[in-house]
């Protein structure tokens, strides 16, 4: 075997060097707070009022999404899908008119029903096959009428 090309490194690693490369490693990885979340505007909602199934940190080489009903991800669940490149939207069986897809993969559920309470599951299509799968919940809960104090047909004494 022949002399090697590179002298072998001696230098000891500095303090700088190491925060350099801790800092390095830090900006490379992004934080837990980059990831995918869906936020129920409003979280808790009365029936007959609408809610948006709003996405942070979407990511920028998106291909596609498909919303699904619940967490199973079959096509009885598949409300709509989205295809970036061609602004497209196709709609599946769990599709409603009360429900509308945004480009921002955003999904927006008017005049809400207790039937629509539970959890919604954004499916993300990246460019090269590259998938994200995350849930969203939202409840739907029955106010009393204002002023009344208790729900109608209901004697609170």
């Amino acid at each position: 075997m022949g002399p090697l090309s590179a002298p072998p490194c001696t230098q000891r690693l500095t303090w700088k060097g190491f925060l350099l490369t801790a800092s390095l490693l830090n900006f490379w990885n992004p934080p837990a707070s980059a990831q995918v979340m869906i936020e129920a505007q409003p979280p808790k909602i009365s029936e007959g009022k609408d809610v948006l199934l709003f996405v942070h940190n979407l990511p920028q080489n998106l291909s596609g999404y498909i919303w699904y009903r619940g967490q199973a991800t079959d096509i009885y669940h598949y409300i709509a899908s989205y295809v970036v490149d061609n602004d497209i939207i196709i709609y599946g069986p769990a599709y409603t008119e009360r429900k509308t897809v945004y480009s921002n993969a955003s999904l927006l559920i008017q005049n809400v029903t207790r039937e629509d309470a539970g959890s919604y599951t954004l499916h993300i299509i990246k460019r090269g096959d590259e998938t994200t799968g995350v849930t969203g919940h939202f409840t739907v809960t029955l106010y009393p009428p204002s002023g009344t104090g208790h729900l109608p047909g209901i004697n609170p004494f």
